[in-house]
């Protein structure tokens, strides 16, 4: 593999390849990686460098007219190699299969594919992600060598479901795709940094790719040449592109049925009550992390609660998850400075400071290591304050969008994405009625009561607590015609022959699991896809050198 640095190049370069991927995120590396050793030349730009950069990053900026966005984006989203796989929490699992169902209740619900047709993809992109095996529910038990916790739920509103973390092959780490993929032997692949996409440029009928410019920061500009684009720029800068791209169709790319940048969606979650630590201990045992071994090493899991299919169906609710959590707080945590000792004998370098932290935690670490050696469960960590949080699904809605400021830009001179993104009131109902499941079920199993329960009478107290997870979605969603949607079922933006578009914003509906799983299966049925199209294609090998461009091509650059 190479990687090559945009401001290095000479100005007005063409880069030719026979697939182009904008965006090194896990989507973008995941379809990189499976052309690896193969005859088609991939090319990938990366906005910014192999570390944080303020200046490219500030070119996410974005300005809200709708709810308001609570969460940092500046950290969430990154323009670095590696996208977001460099601040992610790891935690995966696949959408359910209502997620991808017409349902009466849900405007606008239904994919053009199903979760039968993405299982052999969600497989594959658990390799990708240090997964193991594609199981989220009750028959991991067996596999996890430990019986069923008793008595079982006994609710019908709830199911109990699991989720995995992903992990490096070579620590603990969760999968950060960049620190990864430079590593491999990929003499086909070269990755772009510091190459931000400008704009998409179609034939002058508009239905076939063209090519697509480039730009620095210092204002280097450049053209690059592919049979195949894939933009992999993220739930909002994808959106943002194809809306930017607007010298043919003055709407932008795609959006000849104004449908580029609606129905933005995110997850919503809130902190709805807290648990008493002294009485929190079988609570954590049972809903808290679990161990899988196999032949690919150890897979941490988390168990929680879903709504039931059937609670979906019969109160029209939208699908909600619910798990356990706390605060650690890192100066007090005997375990990171376990490891840290662990680490540091071997250089004979041992901090008191960790020595002091184990020391005044030793009942905990002794009755832990204990857990980890006989019955194969990680230990229960000491924690600050512990609550219960939920995720749940948005409605699709056509209003709830990504446009362009009519008078901000960026360093670029690009315009900034507008944000207006709208939560609706069955949100909030389906909240409450998972809330009051889980009240009902923990009296049930005789765990301790949640205390200081969140109150979601209405829609302004929802609002008012909710705050979303940085997980846009929806924004060029996928549809079997045009006027529904942006992509086709194979990721293809509907009458532009080339242009594809992969990650969260083809998403039709949001799910309430944790989107990155779904992001990568995705990812590599539009590799499948790609690879037939390039050979159907016939692409000859091209030149790896950067020729120069011709006299038109300048002057359009000019």
């Amino acid at each position: 593999m190479r990687i090559l640095d945009l401001r290095e190049m000479e100005r007005r370069s063409v880069l030719e390849a026979d697939l182009c991927i904008i965006g090194s995120g896990p989507a973008g590396l995941s379809i990189a990686n499976e052309f690896v050793g193969t005859r088609t030349e991939v090319l990938v730009l990366e906005s910014g460098g192999r570390e944080y950069e303020a200046d490219t990053q500030a070119l996410y900026e974005i300005e809200s007219t709708g709810v308001s966005r609570i969460l940092d984006q500046d950290v969430l989203r990154n323009r670095v190699l590696g996208g977001t796989s460099q601040t992610w929490s790891g935690r995966c699992a696949p959408f359910d299969a209502i997620d991808f169902e017409r349902r009466s209740w849900v405007p606008w619900s239904g994919w053009p594919v199903t979760r039968e047709g993405l299982d052999p993809y969600i497989e594959r992109a658990g390799r990708y992600l240090g997964l193991g095996p594609n199981q989220y529910d009750e028959t991991l038990w067996s596999r996890f060598g430990v019986d069923p916790p008793s008595p079982p739920l006994r609710s019908l509103t709830l199911r109990p479901m699991f989720w995995q973390f992903s992990k490096r092959p070579v620590n603990k780490d969760h999968m950060r795709f960049g620190q990864d993929w430079i590593q491999s032997d990929a003499p086909n692949i070269r990755i772009v940094l510091h190459a931000n996409a400008t704009h998409i440029n179609l034939t002058s009928g508009g239905g076939q790719l063209e090519s697509i410019e480039i730009s620095t920061l210092e204002g280097k500009r450049c053209i690059v040449k592919s049979r195949a684009v894939v933009l992999c720029c993220g739930g909002i800068e994808n959106a943002r592109l194809l809306l930017a791209s607007n010298r043919i169709f003055s709407r932008g790319v795609g959006n000849q049925n104004d449908m580029v940048g609606r129905f933005l969606m995110d997850h919503t979650s809130v902190r709805v009550g807290r648990f008493e630590l002294s009485q929190s201990f079988e609570l954590r045992s049972r809903f808290g992390a679990y161990w899988l071994d196999d032949e690919r090493g150890r897979h941490h899991y988390l168990h929680g609660f879903g709504l039931s299919r059937e609670a979906q169906e019969n109160e029209h609710l939208l699908n909600c998850h619910a798990h356990i959590s706390g605060f650690v707080h890192p100066e007090a945590n005997p375990w990171t400075a376990l490891g840290r000792l662990k680490s540091s004998m071997k250089s004979a370098r041992i901090s008191a400071s960790d020595v002091r932290v184990v020391f005044n935690h030793l009942g905990e670490v002794v009755k832990g290591l204990s857990r980890r050696q006989f019955k194969h469960r990680p230990e229960i960590a000491s924690v600050q304050s512990l609550w219960l949080e939920l995720m749940v699904e948005q409605i699709p809605d056509p209003w709830s969008r990504v446009t362009l400021s009519p008078d901000k830009k960026d360093a670029l001179g690009m315009p900034l994405s507008s944000l207006h993104w709208k939560l609706s009131d069955s949100e909030r109902m389906t909240a409450s009625r998972l809330i009051a499941s889980v009240c009902e079920e923990l009296k049930h199993l005789g765990l301790p009561p949640l205390n200081g329960i969140q109150q979601l009478d209405d829609y302004s107290q929802w609002v008012s607590l909710c705050y979303e997870r940085a997980h846009p979605a929806g924004t060029t969603r996928m549809s079997s015609y045009p006027r529904d949607g942006v992509v086709d079922a194979n990721c293809q933006v509907h009458e532009v022959e080339g242009l594809f578009v992969a990650g969260s914003s083809v998403f039709p509906t949001s799910g309430a699991a944790n989107p990155t799983l779904m992001v990568v299966a995705i990812a590599l049925r539009v590799a499948d896809y790609l690879k037939a199209h390039i050979r159907k294609a016939n692409v000859r090998s091209v030149d790896t050198r950067f020729p120069l461009v011709d006299e038109s091509v300048k002057a359009g650059m000019a």
